[in-house]
């Protein structure tokens, strides 16, 4: 019989065990794979994006910005001077008008800050919700909120446009819409969650 150098017997016995090994391993590599797959796939994933509004919750609603078409419903300048509109908004909910905005002077795109602080509030005891400029609602079903726009003039108002947005589809952030209402090129809404703004949210 012949006879191999003691190295390499240990050799011959590690690759034996290796193979021995491996062989009893391939029936369970299969349904180990398979328990290890489902495991990830049923691993809660964290929410992405900001967060949806709450039900029954109190938010902050605002135009953070507007812009309307160059001319007006029947295709004429804004201003019998040739000047752009003095633009404001309003905000209606449950039947009743809640908040109205400053006017945005000879502008076809207006913007808004969460705030107006005068310079007396410095030196007062102003709270943070004093100081934020936006309607109040209560997220609701059936409880939409109206946004009208308007073109302010020294005889009366004209109406821009109107639309009725469902609360519960917005996010705490600024969403962007698309035409809105005839007469509105887009807007941006921003809304706040009313218990939860601090002071660097006014400054937006």
């Amino acid at each position: 019989m012949r006879q191999y150098p003691a190295s390499m017997r240990w050799v011959w016995i590690f690759l034996t065990t290796i193979a021995v090994v491996a062989a009893a391993a391939m029936p369970f590599h299969a349904p180990v794979r398979a328990w290890l797959e489902e495991r990830s796939a049923q691993k809660p994933t964290a929410p992405t994006g900001p967060p949806a509004v709450t039900a029954e919750r109190q938010y902050y609603v605002l135009l953070a910005m507007i812009e309307v078409e160059p001319k007006d419903a029947d295709d004429d300048a804004w201003d019998a001077t040739g000047s752009g509109p003095d633009l404001y908004y309003e905000v209606h909910w449950q039947g009743q008008r809640i908040f109205e905005s400053t006017t945005k002077e000879d502008t076809l795109v207006a913007k808004w800050s969460n705030s107006a602080i005068r310079v007396g509030d410095l030196f007062e005891a102003v709270s943070i919700d004093d100081s934020i400029k936006a309607a109040r609602i209560t997220v609701r079903a059936n409880a939409p909120i109206e946004i009208v726009v308007y073109d302010k003039d020294v005889a009366s108002d004209d109406e821009i446009g109107r639309w009725s947005v469902d609360p519960s589809t917005l996010r705490v952030t600024d969403q962007r819409v698309l035409k809105p209402a005839p007469g509105i090129v887009s807007a941006v809404i921003r809304v706040l969650a009313l218990d939860g703004v601090e002071f660097g949210d006014i400054v937006k």
